[in-house]
């Protein structure tokens, strides 16, 4: 059978015959580097054979090959790796012209004796990512979009690392928003930003209700906390913001009363704030009617305090 003719992909730069020449010395190049990668998983098997499943190796493996790797100048993780896949790969079973580095992509798939020689569907010559993406592992140069997103998955498996990524990309404003036009996405920002926001309010609210017993000679605190009594995991986003708005409306309150100059209020400035403070008990008072009966209307009444402004 002819071999098929190469033509060079750069027309500018190498004629079709140099970039033939240039092919050949590099494939035989990969071969001989490859024949030498299987040579030294052989010499490994041959000093330190391979024990059957259950048997004691006294002598192990590690101790001499490391000590083997220091003589003959390599790293001994180096050196493990092509004893594995020496292992993988015993000389029958290994296909002429295919690099190492393929053999070793495929070497925990149970069929790579039969899928080196004959590519599945789609694949019509071997390279190391094509390898690695058929043994389900990372390539080195993602292409589709699946592979992309597991590389950054790899790459951003600390959640440190993770935290300081997103944070640099959504500074850019096409991203930010291509984020937030998904609910979902709404939802979990919005569940971890509520989150934060009741931590907060639960400190300054256990700190607000320290109260000082003596006991004898000695002091304790006692620190009253509001059990949950809603699981924030599971609640939906009208939930958690009711119970945040009203949480945090709480809080402030208790914040800035005890720190009132109330004799520096005019006569005016104490009608408009106690009128607020009605329309706002008003407001509560219907939405708490809403959650309890599901009726939403508004009468004629409560639709004028609310609409009333400042005096």
């Amino acid at each position: 059978m002819a071999a098929s003719k190469i033509t060079s992909p750069f027309p500018q730069r190498f004629t079709d015959r140099q970039w033939v020449r240039f092919v050949k010395q590099g494939k035989d190049l990969v071969e001989e580097e490859s024949q030498v990668q299987f040579r030294l998983g052989d010499l490994t098997l041959k000093m330190v054979p391979v024990q059957r499943p259950g048997a004691n190796n006294q002598r192990g493996v590690f101790p001499v090959l490391d000590r083997f790797a220091d003589e003959i100048g390599i790293n001994v993780h180096t050196l493990l790796t092509y004893r594995h896949t020496a292992t993988a790969w015993p000389p029958e079973h290994r296909a002429p012209g295919l690099s190492w580095s393929i053999h070793r992509a495929l070497d925990a798939c149970g069929d790579r004796f039969e899928v080196i020689i004959n590519p599945p569907q789609g694949i019509t010559k071997w390279t190391e990512d094509k390898a690695l993406s058929y043994a389900g592992r990372l390539p080195h140069r993602p292409l589709t979009k699946a592979e992309k997103l597991d590389r950054v998955r790899v790459l951003l498996d600390q959640d440190e690392n993770a935290a300081e990524a997103i944070s640099e990309l959504i500074k850019r404003p096409d991203v930010a928003h291509r984020v937030m036009s998904n609910d979902a996405n709404k939802r979990i920002l919005y569940r971890a930003h509520h989150e934060q926001r009741m931590e907060a309010a639960g400190s300054r609210l256990a700190a607000a209700y320290e109260e000082e017993t003596e006991e004898g000679e000695e002091t304790t605190r006692e620190v009253r906390r509001r059990e949950p009594v809603v699981d924030y995991t599971r609640a939906s986003s009208e939930v958690l913001e009711l119970i945040g708005m009203g949480t945090s409306f709480l809080v402030e309150m208790q914040r800035l009363i005890p720190e009132l100059h109330v004799a520096e209020f005019t006569d005016r400035e104490v009608r408009a704030i106690l009128d607020n403070h009605r329309r706002i008990r008003a407001a509560l008072d219907w939405c708490d009617t809403v959650v309890a009966t599901g009726d939403k209307t508004m009468d004629e009444e409560l639709a004028r305090i609310l609409g009333e402004g400042d005096e």
